[in-house]
Protein backbone atom coordinates (compact mmCIF):
# COMPACT_ATOMS: atom_id res chain seq x y z
CA UNK A 1 0.00 0.00 0.00
CA UNK A 2 1.36 2.99 -1.17
CA UNK A 3 1.37 6.37 1.58
CA UNK A 4 -1.31 8.24 -0.39
CA UNK A 5 -3.82 5.23 0.09
CA UNK A 6 -2.29 4.53 3.33
CA UNK A 7 -3.31 8.32 4.47
CA UNK A 8 -6.77 8.00 2.55
CA UNK A 9 -7.51 4.79 4.68
CA UNK A 10 -6.69 6.55 8.06
CA UNK A 11 -8.26 9.65 7.70
CA UNK A 12 -11.52 9.09 5.30
CA UNK A 13 -12.46 5.82 6.65
CA UNK A 14 -12.64 7.26 10.38
CA UNK A 15 -14.55 10.71 9.16
CA UNK A 16 -16.59 8.49 7.18
CA UNK A 17 -17.69 5.91 9.58
CA UNK A 18 -18.76 8.80 12.12
CA UNK A 19 -20.93 10.85 9.34
CA UNK A 20 -24.00 10.43 10.70
CA UNK A 21 -25.60 12.14 7.34
CA UNK A 22 -27.29 9.51 5.77
CA UNK A 23 -28.10 7.78 8.97
CA UNK A 24 -31.34 6.80 9.95
CA UNK A 25 -34.46 5.40 8.07
CA UNK A 26 -37.64 7.18 6.42
CA UNK A 27 -41.15 6.01 5.77
CA UNK A 28 -41.82 5.57 2.20
CA UNK A 29 -39.22 3.81 1.14
CA UNK A 30 -39.57 2.13 -2.19
CA UNK A 31 -36.74 -0.52 -1.61
CA UNK A 32 -35.59 -1.74 1.94
CA UNK A 33 -31.79 -3.48 1.38
CA UNK A 34 -30.60 -5.97 4.51
CA UNK A 35 -26.77 -6.18 4.40
CA UNK A 36 -25.64 -8.63 6.72
CA UNK A 37 -21.91 -10.43 7.64
CA UNK A 38 -22.60 -13.33 9.50
CA UNK A 39 -18.70 -14.09 9.82
CA UNK A 40 -18.22 -10.73 11.77
CA UNK A 41 -22.02 -9.60 12.38
CA UNK A 42 -21.80 -6.33 10.71
CA UNK A 43 -25.59 -5.50 9.89
CA UNK A 44 -27.08 -2.52 7.80
CA UNK A 45 -29.97 -1.85 6.88
CA UNK A 46 -30.58 0.61 3.39
CA UNK A 47 -33.40 2.54 2.68
CA UNK A 48 -33.69 3.72 -0.67
CA UNK A 49 -36.79 5.54 -2.42
CA UNK A 50 -36.52 4.97 -6.20
CA UNK A 51 -38.75 7.17 -8.16
CA UNK A 52 -38.68 6.55 -12.04
CA UNK A 53 -35.18 5.90 -12.26
CA UNK A 54 -33.70 7.89 -9.92
CA UNK A 55 -32.99 6.91 -6.27
CA UNK A 56 -33.80 9.94 -4.76
CA UNK A 57 -33.07 9.28 -0.98
CA UNK A 58 -31.02 7.35 1.18
CA UNK A 59 -30.49 6.77 4.47
CA UNK A 60 -29.24 3.57 6.67
CA UNK A 61 -28.85 2.21 10.13
CA UNK A 62 -26.90 -0.78 11.96
CA UNK A 63 -23.77 -1.66 12.91
CA UNK A 64 -20.50 -2.77 12.33
CA UNK A 65 -16.59 -2.25 11.89
CA UNK A 66 -15.39 1.42 11.00
CA UNK A 67 -14.92 0.24 7.81
CA UNK A 68 -18.46 -1.36 7.06
CA UNK A 69 -19.92 1.74 8.52
CA UNK A 70 -17.88 4.18 6.58
CA UNK A 71 -18.53 2.17 2.84
CA UNK A 72 -21.97 2.53 3.69
CA UNK A 73 -21.88 5.83 4.32
CA UNK A 74 -19.75 6.87 1.32
CA UNK A 75 -22.27 4.50 -0.78
CA UNK A 76 -24.84 6.54 0.64
CA UNK A 77 -23.13 9.73 -0.32
CA UNK A 78 -22.42 8.42 -3.83
CA UNK A 79 -25.63 7.12 -5.09
CA UNK A 80 -28.46 9.62 -3.59
CA UNK A 81 -29.39 11.88 -6.80
CA UNK A 82 -28.08 9.23 -8.95
CA UNK A 83 -30.18 7.60 -11.50
CA UNK A 84 -29.90 3.62 -11.44
CA UNK A 85 -27.61 3.91 -14.48
CA UNK A 86 -25.49 6.22 -13.20
CA UNK A 87 -24.99 3.88 -10.13
CA UNK A 88 -23.96 0.79 -11.61
CA UNK A 89 -20.44 2.73 -13.18
CA UNK A 90 -19.79 3.57 -9.56
CA UNK A 91 -20.69 0.39 -7.69
CA UNK A 92 -18.45 -1.72 -10.29
CA UNK A 93 -15.44 0.80 -9.51
CA UNK A 94 -15.73 0.49 -6.16
CA UNK A 95 -15.93 -3.51 -6.92
CA UNK A 96 -12.37 -3.07 -9.25
CA UNK A 97 -10.49 -0.91 -6.18
CA UNK A 98 -10.93 -3.04 -3.14
CA UNK A 99 -10.01 -6.05 -6.00
CA UNK A 100 -6.63 -7.59 -5.06
CA UNK A 101 -6.92 -9.11 -8.36
CA UNK A 102 -7.18 -5.90 -10.72
CA UNK A 103 -5.21 -4.81 -13.08
CA UNK A 104 -5.26 -1.00 -12.55
CA UNK A 105 -3.60 1.00 -9.87
CA UNK A 106 -6.61 2.86 -7.69
CA UNK A 107 -5.04 6.14 -8.90
CA UNK A 108 -5.77 5.00 -12.43
CA UNK A 109 -9.35 4.29 -11.55
CA UNK A 110 -10.71 7.71 -9.98
CA UNK A 111 -9.24 10.86 -8.15
CA UNK A 112 -12.20 10.15 -5.41
CA UNK A 113 -10.44 10.03 -2.55
CA UNK A 114 -13.83 8.86 -0.58
CA UNK A 115 -13.75 5.74 -3.02
CA UNK A 116 -9.62 5.79 -3.16
CA UNK A 117 -9.61 5.26 0.72
CA UNK A 118 -11.02 1.60 0.30
CA UNK A 119 -8.24 0.22 -2.26
CA UNK A 120 -6.49 -0.46 1.04
CA UNK A 121 -8.79 -3.12 1.62
CA UNK A 122 -6.57 -5.08 -1.43
CA UNK A 123 -4.28 -5.83 1.31
CA UNK A 124 -6.35 -7.15 3.69
CA UNK A 125 -8.90 -9.49 1.75
CA UNK A 126 -10.90 -9.93 5.13
CA UNK A 127 -11.45 -6.47 4.88
CA UNK A 128 -13.12 -6.74 1.26
CA UNK A 129 -15.90 -8.09 3.00
CA UNK A 130 -16.48 -5.10 5.50
CA UNK A 131 -15.88 -2.41 2.39
CA UNK A 132 -18.24 -4.02 0.09
CA UNK A 133 -21.04 -5.53 2.06
CA UNK A 134 -23.68 -2.84 1.49
CA UNK A 135 -22.20 -2.09 -1.91
CA UNK A 136 -23.36 -6.06 -2.64
CA UNK A 137 -26.91 -5.04 -1.66
CA UNK A 138 -27.17 -2.38 -3.86
CA UNK A 139 -25.47 -3.41 -7.45
CA UNK A 140 -28.31 -6.16 -6.95
CA UNK A 141 -30.76 -3.78 -7.73
CA UNK A 142 -28.69 -1.97 -10.27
Amino acid sequence: MNDRIKALYQTHILVNAKDETHLGKFEGATHVLEAYNPMCGDKFTLYLSVKGNQIEKVRFEGYGCAISKASTAVLAKQVEGKTLQEIKPIVDLFFELVDHDSDHLPEDLTDNQDLLAFAAAREFPERKTCATLSWTEVEKIV
